[in-house]
């Protein structure tokens, strides 16, 4: 029970986070940082496969794989579910993201940044991608049905989050 006075706080930073998400599509928190770095990871690490698609969109397996991988770490090693929500919440961060940057192919609009090089029209991942596969026209569907399923991973991992700290306090602390 002592952990949930910690939860609480985290709980509360969570619960800014997503209503900023839906309150501003634009929003980033500071996952957005952490999310870069692991999207640029996702380039070098995939790039040693020699396939431009896979080094590609190595970015965004990347940036969303790792909170998943954490996520099942925690929950399977460590017995964490807590932790293992957060990083589902972190995760659906990652989604978000990576719905703005896919809605953004056509107009490539964003800023972008890459440690590899000079950024020019190839640099945008999802133009690339979408291009590759025939579906550059759908770029705003494909970026609204990306960040829809981030905003239901972040409002579930943060149910189940309160969930499993209303559980310890009520007395019912076999799952938290």
């Amino acid at each position: 029970m002592e952990n949930n006075w910690i939860r609480i706080p985290i709980l509360l930073v969570l619960a800014w986070i997503l209503h900023s998400h839906l309150d501003d599509p634009g929003y980033t928190s500071i996952f957005g940082g952490i999310n870069l770095g692991f999207h640029e990871m996702g380039h070098a690490t995939f790039m040693w496969f020699g396939n431009r698609m896979l080094t590609t969109a190595g970015g965004t397996l990347l940036e969303i794989g790792i909170p998943v991988a954490a996520a099942i770490y925690l929950l399977v090693k460590q017995r964490d579910p807590f932790g293992a929500a957060v990083c589902v919440f972190w995760m659906g961060t990652a989604l978000v993201g990576a719905g703005v940057y896919a809605a953004d192919a056509r107009a490539q609009a964003l800023p972008l940044v890459s440690p590899f090089g000079p950024v020019d029209v190839d640099s945008h991942d999802w133009t690339v991608m979408l291009l590759k596969v025939g579906r550059l026209s759908q770029d705003q569907q494909i970026g609204a049905a990306l960040r829809g399923s981030g905003l239901l991973a972040m409002a579930v991992a943060l149910g189940a989050g309160a969930w499993m700290v209303w559980t310890s306090f009520s007395g019912d602390d076999r799952e938290a």
